[in-house]
């Protein structure tokens, strides 16, 4: 099937979508045009999709960091309390036994 020039051709009548017009459009750009235009594009998605990902990392970091600090905030001062309670409870059995 020989090349068809698109841009000589009248497309108004046709039933395109969005999508085939913008490639149609794109078709009839300049190969250094249509390089650039994909260049720029993709270098927009890469960034999208970078910032995406590091807001989502930078959630899961934010989660792990809370985590470890409630954890560290419950068991550092619920051992301190234990052994508190426990040192209380010794001392009150050896006074009693020495009674």
């Amino acid at each position: 099937m020989p090349d068809i020039d698109l841009n000589n051709i009248d497309l108004t009548n046709l039933d395109l979508s969005a999508l085939d017009r913008i490639a149609v459009w794109y078709g009839g750009l300049p190969s250094v045009v249509q390089t650039a235009l994909t260049v720029v594009v993709g270098a927009v998605v890469a960034y999208v999709a970078f910032k995406i990902v590091a807001k989502i990392i930078k959630g899961i970091v934010v989660s792990a960091i809370v985590a470890i600090l409630a954890f560290l905030l419950t068991t550092v001062p619920g051992n301190i309390i234990l052994h508190q309670a426990y040192d209380r409870v010794e001392q009150q059995v050896a006074t009693s036994l020495n009674k």
